[in-house]
Protein backbone atom coordinates (compact mmCIF):
# COMPACT_ATOMS: atom_id res chain seq x y z
CA UNK A 1 0.00 0.00 0.00
CA UNK A 2 3.04 1.72 0.81
CA UNK A 3 4.20 1.54 -2.06
CA UNK A 4 1.39 2.33 -4.45
CA UNK A 5 1.31 5.57 -2.64
CA UNK A 6 4.64 6.25 -3.13
CA UNK A 7 3.94 5.49 -6.70
CA UNK A 8 0.93 7.77 -7.21
CA UNK A 9 2.64 10.64 -5.64
CA UNK A 10 5.74 10.68 -7.72
CA UNK A 11 3.47 10.28 -10.83
CA UNK A 12 1.76 13.40 -9.30
CA UNK A 13 4.06 16.26 -10.96
CA UNK A 14 3.65 14.42 -14.67
CA UNK A 15 -0.27 14.19 -13.93
CA UNK A 16 -0.20 18.10 -13.16
CA UNK A 17 1.87 18.93 -16.03
CA UNK A 18 -0.38 17.18 -18.03
CA UNK A 19 -3.41 19.21 -17.12
CA UNK A 20 -1.51 22.49 -17.53
CA UNK A 21 -0.42 20.70 -21.00
CA UNK A 22 -3.66 20.14 -21.67
CA UNK A 23 -5.48 23.33 -20.44
CA UNK A 24 -2.82 25.32 -22.91
CA UNK A 25 -4.01 23.24 -26.07
CA UNK A 26 -7.44 23.95 -24.93
CA UNK A 27 -7.21 27.62 -24.66
CA UNK A 28 -5.16 27.39 -27.89
CA UNK A 29 -7.51 25.95 -29.94
CA UNK A 30 -10.60 27.88 -28.46
CA UNK A 31 -8.59 30.90 -29.10
CA UNK A 32 -7.64 30.05 -32.70
CA UNK A 33 -11.77 29.24 -33.33
CA UNK A 34 -11.80 32.28 -31.37
CA UNK A 35 -9.34 35.22 -31.05
CA UNK A 36 -9.93 38.11 -28.71
CA UNK A 37 -9.53 41.32 -30.13
CA UNK A 38 -9.73 44.66 -29.70
CA UNK A 39 -12.04 46.96 -31.38
CA UNK A 40 -12.47 50.63 -31.36
CA UNK A 41 -16.65 50.88 -32.09
CA UNK A 42 -16.61 53.96 -34.05
CA UNK A 43 -20.70 54.29 -34.05
CA UNK A 44 -21.52 56.63 -31.38
CA UNK A 45 -23.22 55.19 -28.07
CA UNK A 46 -26.00 57.64 -26.98
CA UNK A 47 -26.05 58.67 -23.26
CA UNK A 48 -28.64 58.15 -21.26
CA UNK A 49 -29.81 60.47 -18.53
CA UNK A 50 -30.91 58.31 -15.61
CA UNK A 51 -32.80 59.51 -12.55
CA UNK A 52 -33.97 63.10 -14.15
CA UNK A 53 -35.95 65.27 -11.22
CA UNK A 54 -38.85 66.14 -13.41
CA UNK A 55 -39.11 69.48 -11.67
CA UNK A 56 -35.76 70.19 -13.32
CA UNK A 57 -34.60 70.45 -17.03
CA UNK A 58 -31.08 70.13 -18.72
CA UNK A 59 -30.13 73.48 -20.58
CA UNK A 60 -26.70 72.40 -21.55
CA UNK A 61 -25.24 68.76 -22.73
CA UNK A 62 -21.60 69.05 -23.79
CA UNK A 63 -21.67 65.70 -25.29
CA UNK A 64 -24.47 63.20 -26.29
CA UNK A 65 -22.63 60.49 -27.35
CA UNK A 66 -19.34 57.97 -26.53
CA UNK A 67 -17.21 56.09 -28.74
CA UNK A 68 -15.80 52.53 -26.84
CA UNK A 69 -12.79 50.45 -27.28
CA UNK A 70 -13.66 46.73 -26.46
CA UNK A 71 -11.46 43.76 -25.73
CA UNK A 72 -13.31 40.61 -26.24
CA UNK A 73 -13.66 37.30 -28.10
CA UNK A 74 -14.75 37.81 -31.96
CA UNK A 75 -17.70 36.53 -31.25
CA UNK A 76 -18.89 38.74 -29.03
CA UNK A 77 -18.08 41.21 -31.50
CA UNK A 78 -19.92 40.20 -33.34
CA UNK A 79 -23.13 39.78 -31.53
CA UNK A 80 -22.22 43.89 -30.74
CA UNK A 81 -21.82 44.49 -34.53
CA UNK A 82 -25.22 43.23 -34.81
CA UNK A 83 -27.22 44.42 -31.38
CA UNK A 84 -25.28 47.76 -31.05
CA UNK A 85 -28.16 48.73 -27.63
CA UNK A 86 -26.09 45.96 -26.06
CA UNK A 87 -23.87 48.79 -24.91
CA UNK A 88 -24.50 51.70 -23.14
CA UNK A 89 -23.70 54.84 -21.81
CA UNK A 90 -25.22 56.17 -18.47
CA UNK A 91 -25.20 58.96 -16.56
CA UNK A 92 -26.81 59.25 -13.07
CA UNK A 93 -28.37 63.21 -12.20
CA UNK A 94 -30.44 62.21 -9.24
CA UNK A 95 -28.70 63.44 -7.01
CA UNK A 96 -28.09 66.75 -8.56
CA UNK A 97 -30.22 70.37 -8.68
CA UNK A 98 -29.58 73.84 -10.48
CA UNK A 99 -26.04 74.34 -11.41
CA UNK A 100 -23.28 73.01 -13.42
CA UNK A 101 -22.32 69.38 -13.07
CA UNK A 102 -19.56 67.05 -14.43
CA UNK A 103 -20.01 63.71 -15.12
CA UNK A 104 -18.06 60.20 -15.87
CA UNK A 105 -20.52 58.12 -18.33
CA UNK A 106 -20.49 54.59 -17.08
CA UNK A 107 -20.01 52.14 -19.68
CA UNK A 108 -22.35 48.47 -19.56
CA UNK A 109 -21.78 45.67 -22.03
CA UNK A 110 -24.74 43.63 -21.72
CA UNK A 111 -23.02 40.53 -23.18
CA UNK A 112 -19.82 38.21 -21.75
CA UNK A 113 -17.03 37.82 -21.74
CA UNK A 114 -16.07 41.64 -22.45
CA UNK A 115 -13.56 44.24 -21.43
CA UNK A 116 -14.07 47.90 -21.78
CA UNK A 117 -10.80 49.03 -22.46
CA UNK A 118 -11.27 52.98 -23.12
CA UNK A 119 -14.04 55.41 -24.07
CA UNK A 120 -14.26 58.75 -25.38
CA UNK A 121 -15.25 61.69 -23.97
CA UNK A 122 -14.13 60.91 -20.22
CA UNK A 123 -16.91 63.29 -19.18
CA UNK A 124 -20.06 65.13 -19.65
CA UNK A 125 -20.76 68.49 -18.90
CA UNK A 126 -24.16 69.59 -18.09
CA UNK A 127 -25.93 72.57 -16.90
CA UNK A 128 -29.26 71.74 -15.09
CA UNK A 129 -32.37 74.34 -14.29
CA UNK A 130 -35.09 74.24 -12.40
CA UNK A 131 -38.65 74.39 -14.46
CA UNK A 132 -41.29 77.18 -14.04
CA UNK A 133 -44.86 78.03 -15.54
CA UNK A 134 -46.21 81.80 -15.89
CA UNK A 135 -49.20 82.97 -17.36
CA UNK A 136 -49.00 85.22 -20.18
CA UNK A 137 -51.42 87.20 -22.16
CA UNK A 138 -51.65 86.99 -25.85
CA UNK A 139 -50.65 90.25 -27.89
CA UNK A 140 -51.94 90.46 -31.44
CA UNK A 141 -49.50 92.19 -34.03
CA UNK A 142 -50.93 93.02 -36.69
CA UNK A 143 -48.33 93.81 -39.57
CA UNK A 144 -48.93 94.84 -43.14
CA UNK A 145 -51.82 97.10 -43.87
CA UNK A 146 -54.95 95.99 -45.41
CA UNK A 147 -55.59 96.59 -49.07
CA UNK A 148 -57.49 99.54 -50.24
CA UNK A 149 -61.22 99.72 -49.79
CA UNK A 150 -61.25 96.91 -46.49
CA UNK A 151 -61.79 98.33 -43.16
CA UNK A 152 -61.16 95.35 -39.87
CA UNK A 153 -63.21 95.50 -36.65
CA UNK A 154 -61.35 94.71 -33.87
CA UNK A 155 -59.75 91.63 -33.64
CA UNK A 156 -60.47 88.78 -31.25
CA UNK A 157 -59.44 85.60 -29.57
CA UNK A 158 -60.49 82.56 -28.78
CA UNK A 159 -57.84 82.46 -25.18
CA UNK A 160 -56.73 85.21 -24.05
CA UNK A 161 -53.99 83.70 -21.93
CA UNK A 162 -51.44 80.95 -22.03
CA UNK A 163 -49.21 79.28 -20.26
CA UNK A 164 -45.22 79.16 -20.44
CA UNK A 165 -43.16 76.30 -19.33
CA UNK A 166 -39.47 76.37 -18.94
CA UNK A 167 -36.20 76.54 -17.76
CA UNK A 168 -36.27 79.74 -15.49
CA UNK A 169 -33.58 81.73 -17.13
CA UNK A 170 -35.58 81.56 -20.65
CA UNK A 171 -38.99 82.15 -19.16
CA UNK A 172 -37.67 85.00 -17.46
CA UNK A 173 -36.90 87.08 -20.43
CA UNK A 174 -40.05 86.67 -22.01
CA UNK A 175 -42.15 90.09 -22.10
CA UNK A 176 -45.09 89.05 -24.76
CA UNK A 177 -46.47 86.13 -26.20
CA UNK A 178 -47.18 87.02 -29.85
CA UNK A 179 -50.08 85.48 -32.38
CA UNK A 180 -49.14 87.49 -35.72
CA UNK A 181 -51.69 87.99 -38.78
CA UNK A 182 -50.38 89.54 -41.58
CA UNK A 183 -53.08 92.16 -42.70
CA UNK A 184 -51.59 92.58 -45.76
CA UNK A 185 -53.03 89.10 -47.17
CA UNK A 186 -56.41 89.21 -45.98
CA UNK A 187 -59.28 89.82 -48.63
CA UNK A 188 -62.04 89.04 -46.51
CA UNK A 189 -63.22 88.72 -42.40
CA UNK A 190 -59.93 86.04 -41.07
CA UNK A 191 -61.00 83.63 -38.90
CA UNK A 192 -57.81 81.29 -38.41
CA UNK A 193 -55.18 79.31 -36.52
CA UNK A 194 -51.84 80.93 -35.57
CA UNK A 195 -48.52 80.13 -33.81
CA UNK A 196 -47.46 81.68 -30.85
CA UNK A 197 -43.83 83.39 -30.64
CA UNK A 198 -42.40 84.21 -27.23
CA UNK A 199 -40.50 86.91 -27.23
CA UNK A 200 -37.89 89.13 -24.97
CA UNK A 201 -37.72 92.86 -24.55
CA UNK A 202 -35.93 93.20 -28.08
CA UNK A 203 -38.59 91.38 -30.49
CA UNK A 204 -35.97 88.21 -30.47
CA UNK A 205 -37.71 85.20 -30.20
CA UNK A 206 -37.17 83.43 -27.07
CA UNK A 207 -36.71 79.10 -27.91
CA UNK A 208 -36.28 76.19 -25.56
CA UNK A 209 -39.89 76.78 -24.00
CA UNK A 210 -42.95 75.09 -24.26
CA UNK A 211 -46.00 76.94 -24.83
CA UNK A 212 -49.90 75.50 -23.86
CA UNK A 213 -51.56 76.30 -25.67
CA UNK A 214 -49.38 76.87 -28.99
CA UNK A 215 -51.97 78.02 -31.13
CA UNK A 216 -54.99 80.23 -31.19
CA UNK A 217 -57.37 81.07 -33.07
CA UNK A 218 -58.00 84.82 -34.15
CA UNK A 219 -60.78 86.40 -35.69
CA UNK A 220 -61.13 89.96 -37.84
CA UNK A 221 -64.06 90.83 -39.10
CA UNK A 222 -63.48 92.49 -42.76
CA UNK A 223 -66.02 94.78 -44.32
CA UNK A 224 -65.84 96.72 -47.90
CA UNK A 225 -66.06 100.03 -47.65
CA UNK A 226 -68.64 101.45 -50.46
CA UNK A 227 -67.61 102.18 -54.07
CA UNK A 228 -64.79 99.34 -52.90
CA UNK A 229 -64.83 95.86 -54.93
CA UNK A 230 -62.10 93.20 -54.66
CA UNK A 231 -61.73 91.95 -58.07
CA UNK A 232 -59.53 88.86 -59.51
CA UNK A 233 -57.52 89.32 -62.93
CA UNK A 234 -57.45 87.05 -65.89
CA UNK A 235 -54.81 86.93 -68.44
CA UNK A 236 -55.34 87.59 -72.02
CA UNK A 237 -52.88 85.75 -74.77
CA UNK A 238 -52.76 86.86 -77.81
CA UNK A 239 -51.12 84.36 -80.36
CA UNK A 240 -48.84 81.40 -79.38
CA UNK A 241 -45.61 80.73 -78.58
CA UNK A 242 -43.12 79.66 -81.53
CA UNK A 243 -42.68 76.31 -82.64
CA UNK A 244 -42.13 73.79 -80.09
CA UNK A 245 -42.52 75.71 -77.43
CA UNK A 246 -45.31 76.08 -74.46
CA UNK A 247 -46.56 78.01 -71.99
CA UNK A 248 -46.12 76.07 -68.55
CA UNK A 249 -47.02 78.89 -66.31
CA UNK A 250 -48.83 82.20 -66.00
CA UNK A 251 -48.79 84.42 -63.34
CA UNK A 252 -50.57 87.73 -62.35
CA UNK A 253 -48.95 89.66 -59.74
CA UNK A 254 -51.09 90.76 -57.76
CA UNK A 255 -53.54 88.45 -59.00
CA UNK A 256 -56.75 90.44 -57.22
CA UNK A 257 -56.63 94.41 -57.14
CA UNK A 258 -59.47 96.75 -55.68
CA UNK A 259 -61.76 99.42 -57.75
CA UNK A 260 -63.34 101.91 -56.76
CA UNK A 261 -65.85 103.71 -58.33
CA UNK A 262 -67.96 106.88 -56.90
CA UNK A 263 -71.45 105.26 -58.24
CA UNK A 264 -72.16 102.44 -55.57
CA UNK A 265 -74.89 101.38 -57.88
CA UNK A 266 -71.99 100.71 -60.75
CA UNK A 267 -70.07 98.96 -57.95
CA UNK A 268 -72.56 96.02 -57.80
CA UNK A 269 -72.76 95.16 -61.70
CA UNK A 270 -68.43 95.44 -62.00
CA UNK A 271 -67.53 91.74 -62.74
CA UNK A 272 -65.57 89.64 -60.23
CA UNK A 273 -63.34 89.03 -62.83
CA UNK A 274 -60.89 91.69 -64.71
CA UNK A 275 -59.19 90.89 -67.91
CA UNK A 276 -55.71 92.17 -68.77
CA UNK A 277 -55.17 93.85 -71.76
CA UNK A 278 -53.89 91.79 -74.72
CA UNK A 279 -50.25 89.98 -74.02
CA UNK A 280 -48.72 88.91 -77.44
CA UNK A 281 -47.07 85.97 -77.15
CA UNK A 282 -46.37 84.95 -81.52
CA UNK A 283 -42.63 83.87 -81.75
CA UNK A 284 -42.29 84.12 -77.84
CA UNK A 285 -39.30 80.83 -77.33
CA UNK A 286 -38.46 82.45 -74.00
CA UNK A 287 -39.79 83.51 -70.53
CA UNK A 288 -40.89 86.96 -69.85
CA UNK A 289 -42.52 89.23 -68.07
CA UNK A 290 -44.80 92.55 -69.06
CA UNK A 291 -46.18 95.37 -67.02
CA UNK A 292 -50.33 95.51 -68.29
CA UNK A 293 -52.78 97.19 -68.47
CA UNK A 294 -56.76 96.36 -67.10
CA UNK A 295 -59.68 96.49 -69.24
CA UNK A 296 -62.08 97.99 -66.38
CA UNK A 297 -65.68 99.73 -66.59
CA UNK A 298 -65.84 103.11 -68.03
CA UNK A 299 -66.09 105.61 -64.24
CA UNK A 300 -64.12 102.52 -62.62
CA UNK A 301 -60.48 103.04 -61.55
CA UNK A 302 -57.92 101.20 -59.67
CA UNK A 303 -58.07 102.16 -56.07
CA UNK A 304 -54.52 102.71 -55.18
CA UNK A 305 -51.81 103.52 -57.88
CA UNK A 306 -50.19 99.67 -58.19
CA UNK A 307 -47.82 98.08 -60.92
CA UNK A 308 -49.73 95.13 -62.78
CA UNK A 309 -46.72 92.76 -63.88
CA UNK A 310 -47.78 89.39 -65.72
CA UNK A 311 -45.00 86.81 -65.92
CA UNK A 312 -45.03 84.04 -68.97
CA UNK A 313 -43.10 80.59 -68.34
CA UNK A 314 -42.62 79.24 -72.17
CA UNK A 315 -40.02 75.56 -72.20
CA UNK A 316 -39.66 73.72 -74.75
CA UNK A 317 -42.45 70.70 -75.60
CA UNK A 318 -40.85 66.97 -75.90
CA UNK A 319 -41.53 64.64 -77.96
CA UNK A 320 -40.07 61.66 -79.23
CA UNK A 321 -38.56 60.76 -82.74
CA UNK A 322 -37.30 57.03 -84.20
CA UNK A 323 -34.57 57.76 -87.16
CA UNK A 324 -33.86 53.68 -88.50
CA UNK A 325 -31.02 52.76 -90.57
CA UNK A 326 -28.24 55.04 -89.59
CA UNK A 327 -24.77 54.00 -91.07
CA UNK A 328 -22.08 53.10 -88.28
CA UNK A 329 -19.30 55.25 -88.59
CA UNK A 330 -15.55 54.35 -87.44
CA UNK A 331 -13.32 56.70 -85.78
CA UNK A 332 -9.55 56.21 -85.53
CA UNK A 333 -9.08 53.08 -86.99
CA UNK A 334 -5.74 51.43 -86.21
CA UNK A 335 -2.79 51.57 -89.16
CA UNK A 336 -2.64 47.79 -90.68
CA UNK A 337 -5.84 46.51 -89.59
CA UNK A 338 -9.42 45.49 -91.24
CA UNK A 339 -12.19 46.04 -89.42
CA UNK A 340 -15.63 43.46 -89.30
CA UNK A 341 -18.64 44.54 -88.27
CA UNK A 342 -21.46 42.32 -87.14
CA UNK A 343 -24.10 45.21 -88.33
CA UNK A 344 -23.60 48.50 -90.08
CA UNK A 345 -26.68 50.36 -89.47
CA UNK A 346 -28.84 51.12 -86.14
CA UNK A 347 -31.83 52.57 -85.10
CA UNK A 348 -32.07 55.51 -82.74
CA UNK A 349 -34.65 56.74 -80.11
CA UNK A 350 -34.89 59.93 -79.50
CA UNK A 351 -36.35 62.19 -76.92
CA UNK A 352 -35.94 65.74 -76.45
CA UNK A 353 -36.91 69.04 -77.61
CA UNK A 354 -39.83 69.40 -80.74
CA UNK A 355 -37.91 72.06 -82.39
CA UNK A 356 -34.53 70.21 -81.80
CA UNK A 357 -35.55 66.79 -83.03
CA UNK A 358 -37.39 68.35 -85.93
CA UNK A 359 -33.90 69.15 -87.76
CA UNK A 360 -32.56 65.68 -86.98
CA UNK A 361 -32.26 63.12 -89.98
CA UNK A 362 -30.32 59.60 -91.32
CA UNK A 363 -27.96 61.99 -93.04
CA UNK A 364 -27.18 64.55 -90.44
CA UNK A 365 -27.11 62.16 -87.00
CA UNK A 366 -24.27 60.84 -86.78
CA UNK A 367 -23.54 57.09 -84.71
CA UNK A 368 -19.71 56.34 -84.36
CA UNK A 369 -17.52 53.80 -82.58
CA UNK A 370 -14.28 55.37 -81.65
CA UNK A 371 -11.62 52.70 -82.44
CA UNK A 372 -8.62 54.35 -79.83
CA UNK A 373 -6.55 51.64 -78.42
CA UNK A 374 -8.23 48.48 -79.38
CA UNK A 375 -5.79 45.52 -80.16
CA UNK A 376 -6.50 42.96 -82.19
CA UNK A 377 -9.59 40.48 -81.86
CA UNK A 378 -13.41 40.84 -81.00
CA UNK A 379 -14.71 43.82 -78.68
CA UNK A 380 -18.34 44.48 -77.63
CA UNK A 381 -18.45 47.98 -77.97
CA UNK A 382 -21.15 50.50 -77.61
CA UNK A 383 -21.55 52.96 -80.07
CA UNK A 384 -22.23 56.79 -79.01
CA UNK A 385 -24.68 59.17 -81.17
CA UNK A 386 -23.11 63.06 -81.50
CA UNK A 387 -25.99 64.88 -80.60
CA UNK A 388 -26.58 68.88 -81.17
CA UNK A 389 -27.64 69.71 -77.25
CA UNK A 390 -27.46 67.77 -74.17
CA UNK A 391 -30.91 67.92 -73.58
CA UNK A 392 -31.64 64.95 -76.05
CA UNK A 393 -31.80 61.83 -74.72
CA UNK A 394 -30.85 58.50 -77.22
CA UNK A 395 -31.62 55.10 -76.94
CA UNK A 396 -29.36 53.20 -79.67
CA UNK A 397 -31.37 49.12 -80.93
CA UNK A 398 -29.41 47.44 -80.92
CA UNK A 399 -26.81 48.70 -78.24
CA UNK A 400 -24.11 46.87 -78.83
CA UNK A 401 -21.72 46.32 -81.80
CA UNK A 402 -19.20 43.44 -82.27
CA UNK A 403 -16.38 45.01 -84.05
CA UNK A 404 -13.23 42.45 -85.08
CA UNK A 405 -10.04 43.39 -85.45
CA UNK A 406 -7.96 41.50 -87.89
CA UNK A 407 -3.93 42.24 -89.17
CA UNK A 408 -3.73 42.91 -92.72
Amino acid sequence: MKKLLNKIISLLPIVLLSLVLAFFVWFSAVNSKDPTEEITYNKPIPIEILGQNPQYTITEQSVSNVTVTIKAPRSVHNALANDMKLIRATVNISALQDGYAELEPEILIGIKPAKLVDFNPKTVNLTIEKLITKTFDIVINQIGNLSTGLEARPARLDVREVQVTGPESRVSKITELLATVDMSTIIGSLNKQVDLIAVDEQGNIVDGVTINPSRVTVNIPVLQRGGYKNVFLALVPLGSPAYGYQITKTEIIPPMVTVYTNSLSQIESVPDLIETTPVNLNGRDKSFEQVVTLNLPAGVNLASDIEIIVKITIEPTITTKTIRGIPITLMNTPEGFDVMLNITTVDVYLTGPTHLLAELTAQNLTVEIDLSDFKAGTHQVNPAVILPAASINYLIVPDTVEVRLQPR
